[in-house]
């Protein structure tokens, strides 16, 4: 199964940051037509329900609109000398027959199949995300009307499910509530969503769903957005990480002259770190952080570290996002700090790190200038493992045309 894109849920990009991102909800009818296979579906919730370790905390069961309290679907289980609670699957089963609606959070952590799901989400908003899993009776309803402080992209995977969905408030605070059909009015959209239908509801929009003849599975990847106060607010944590802020003052008298003279000091040195800032390698580094958030590169670390043993001196390698700091030389090594790592390398190490900046490429035979080749590919391995270098698709230098380099060919 291919993966997918974020273009398969949303359509043209540029079209959907501009007119309906933050600003109103979309419908895409078939978006994923014939495209479903990949995803969790009801054939697989026997399964998930049968994993005695998942904690209850991921599952919840509503009726009637409120939660029904989680001692009435799970049970006691013992495991060696201690004892645990775990989902029974028979009462979730009676709850579910008898109306009630059952949701599964976080479904990443369970299922890789919704963590790829999440990926491509994750990847273009710089985001958290999460991928939650409805189950509900034919002719049930599940929530009352209500607005979730999260943006929420639906994916109708089984049955059907009518929508309904209000206008998108011009000013929110980005929480949770709950209304009912008299407060709001008539919706400005109505809808029936079948299996590949994808409906986008931006944070703070009111709607309600409700499940038609059949059984309705869909799944919502919820991505929490990054206000400007969280942009912010990671910008300047990043830069008090210098050894300027160290410091562990006194505080306890506001008043105290001296305790006023030291805040005012720390302030400048925080105004002049904001006014040297590199804003465009901050944006990226912000965009960076935002995509580690939600872990969906982490998957795979086992992959990029296996692949980073396998470069060998013919492969070619560039500088990876991660952004690094290059500090000062002494005594012949500069200081660098990059991911939370903080080192010290040759000279010509960073120098040959400055030398890709630009986003040259280089064999890994060839980083360290002056040195052994195995030597400077011990040097490229050490970068590429806290992710400072990545290797190059495409054949190594001198390989012939169809050679795949070592590291690729791991991942295959």
């Amino acid at each position: 199964m291919d993966p997918y894109s974020f273009e398969d849920f949303v359509g043209d990009p540029d079209v959907f940051f501009a007119d309906y991102f933050d600003k109103q909800p979309l419908l895409r009818t078939g978006a994923l037509a014939g495209r479903l296979d990949g995803l969790p579906s009801v054939r697989q919730l026997d399964d998930i329900l049968a994993l005695e370790t998942t904690p209850p905390s991921y599952l919840r069961v509503t009726k009637g609109g409120k939660g029904v309290p989680s001692g009435a679907y799970t049970r006691t289980v013992a495991r060696g000398a201690a004892l645990a609670e775990a989902v029974n699957p028979d009462k979730v089963y009676e709850l579910f027959r008898s109306g009630g609606t059952v949701t599964w959070n976080s479904l990443q952590h369970v299922l890789p199949s919704a963590r790829r799901l999440m990926e491509p989400f994750a990847d273009a908003l710089a985001c958290d995300a999460e991928v939650v899993l409805f189950v509900t009776p034919a002719r049930t309803d599940g929530f009352a009307p209500h607005r979730d402080s999260i943006d929420v992209f639906v994916v109708q995977v089984d049955g059907t499910k009518t929508w309904r969905v209000w206008a998108t408030p011009e000013h929110r605070r980005g929480d949770e509530g709950s209304y009912t059909p008299e407060e709001l009015g008539e919706p400005v959209l109505e809808v029936t969503l079948r299996p590949g239908d994808v409906l986008y509801v931006p944070h703070g929009t009111p709607h309600a769903a409700a499940a038609e003849s059949e059984l309705s599975l869909h799944l919502s990847v919820g991505v929490e957005p990054r206000r400007w106060r969280h942009l912010l607010q990671d910008t300047v944590t990043a830069l008090v990480e210098d050894d300027g802020f160290h410091g562990f003052p006194h505080l306890a008298e506001g008043e105290d002259a001296a305790a006023v003279a030291a805040l005012t000091e720390k302030l400048e040195l925080l105004r002049e770190r904001l006014a040297r800032l590199d804003v465009a390698s901050e944006a990226k580094r912000l965009v960076a952080v935002g995509r580690a958030r939600n872990g969906a590169d982490r998957t795979r670390e086992f992959a990029r570290l296996a692949a980073v043993d396998a470069l060998t001196p013919g492969t070619r390698v560039r500088r990876a996002a991660v952004p690094v700091e290059i500090g000062d030389s002494e005594a012949g090594r500069t200081a660098l700090r990059a991911g939370g790592h903080r080192l010290a390398v040759p000279d010509a190490v960073a120098g040959a790190l400055r030398a890709l900046e630009s986003g040259r490429t280089v064999s890994a035979a060839e980083f360290f200038p002056g040195v052994p080749e195995a030597r400077s590919l011990s040097a490229v391995r050490g970068l590429a493992r806290i992710g400072v270098l990545e290797a190059v698709a495409g054949p190594p230098a001198g390989a012939s045309p169809d050679a795949v380099p070592v590291a690729d060919e791991k991942r295959k």
